[in-house]
């Protein structure tokens, strides 16, 4: 039996509402190592929403979405203010 496209797409919807909550319960009730910040590029993409979708959703181009990814990949920026736990004071 073939797999209806229609029911693959709301599969791939739902998956993605269900770990946007799932990532929400985390961050509130989840242990320090379950509370990571992950950015919803991430947790679209990790949940089956493809780059482009998760662009329009996100209102970003497939291109920003993919660059938001590797960045992402490659670890937090040193030598910020922000990373070095400096203020604007």
């Amino acid at each position: 039996m073939a797999e209806d496209p229609l029911l693959s797409v709301i599969d791939t919807k739902l998956s993605a509402i269900l770990a946007l909550l799932t990532d929400v319960h985390l961050r509130v009730y989840g242990s320090p190592r379950q509370q990571r910040a992950r950015s919803l590029d991430r947790i679209l993409t990790d949940a089956g929403v493809s780059a482009r979708e998760a662009g329009k959703l996100l209102g970003k181009t497939e291109r920003a979405v993919h660059l938001s990814l590797q960045a992402e990949k490659s670890g937090p920026k040193r030598g910020t203010k922000a990373a070095a736990g400096g203020s604007s004071d």
